[in-house]
């Protein structure tokens, strides 16, 4: 008899089983502490935008600074 080592072509594959998906119910609690969350957030989120968009327009001061700076090193 043949006897297989590990992870040979001998050995038969593992066959894990199938998990079906179940809803779950509806629960009226969650939805509204999570919309509550959801309104805390989105004052933070312009926020943030704004701060991005402030950043980027530093970033854009910035590169005509390096690039004045580059020509003033080359002349």
């Amino acid at each position: 008899m043949i006897k297989a080592k590990k992870n040979s072509p001998l050995q038969a594959p593992q066959v894990l089983p199938i998990k079906r998906y179940e809803p779950k119910p509806y629960d009226e609690e969650a939805a509204k502490k999570y919309a509550e969350s959801l309104e805390k957030l989105l004052p933070l989120l312009d926020e943030m935008k704004e701060a991005v968009k402030a950043m980027q327009a530093k970033g854009k001061e910035l590169e005509a600074l390096q690039q004045r700076v580059a020509t003033w090193l080359k002349s």
